[in-house]
C-alpha cells in the first residue's frame, strides 16, 4: 500500500474517532438538558428508555473506538491492511469503505455467516 493511501486512511480513522467522541458528547449534553427539566410520569419513562438506549450506544461506540485504535496501532506497527483471518492483504477499496476493518471480504463473509448476520460489502 502506498504511503499516501496509508495517510489518507489514517486521517479517515482519526475523523471517525472524533465523530464518535463528538456524538457521545452531544448525547451526554442532551441527557443533561433532559435531566434539568421538571418532569411528569411520562417524561420519567422516556428518560428511562433513553438511559437504556444511551447504554447500548456507549457499548457500540466504545467498540468502534477500540476498532479504530487497533487499526491505528496496526498502522504504527506496519501491519495495517493485513487480514486477521487469512493474513492476506485487505483490498484498498474495502479499507476505503471500512478503514477499521480487520478482515478481508472473504473472511468477513465467513465470520459474519457464522454469526448469522448479512456481510458488510465493499
Amino acid at each position: 500500500m502506498m504511503k499516501q493511501d496509508l495517510e489518507r486512511l489514517r486521517e479517515k480513522l482519526l475523523r471517525q474517532r472524533e465523530e464518535v467522541f463528538q456524538g457521545l458528547h452531544d448525547l451526554d449534553k442532551g441527557w443533561q438538558d433532559l435531566g434539568g427539566h421538571e418532569s411528569e410520569f411520562e417524561e420519567e419513562a422516556q428518560k428511562a428508555e433513553l438511559a437504556k438506549l444511551f447504554a447500548r450506544l456507549d457499548e457500540r461506540e466504545q467498540q468502534e473506538i477500540e476498532e479504530i485504535n487497533l487499526a491505528l496501532s496496526k498502522m504504527a506497527a506496519a501491519t495495517y491492511g493485513i487480514c486477521d483471518g487469512c493474513r492476506k492483504p485487505i483490498s484498498l477499496a474495502r479499507l476505503e469503505a471500512l478503514p477499521a476493518t480487520p478482515y478481508c471480504l472473504d473472511c468477513a463473509i465467513k465470520k459474519e455467516g457464522k454469526m448469522k448476520m448479512p456481510p458488510v460489502v465493499p
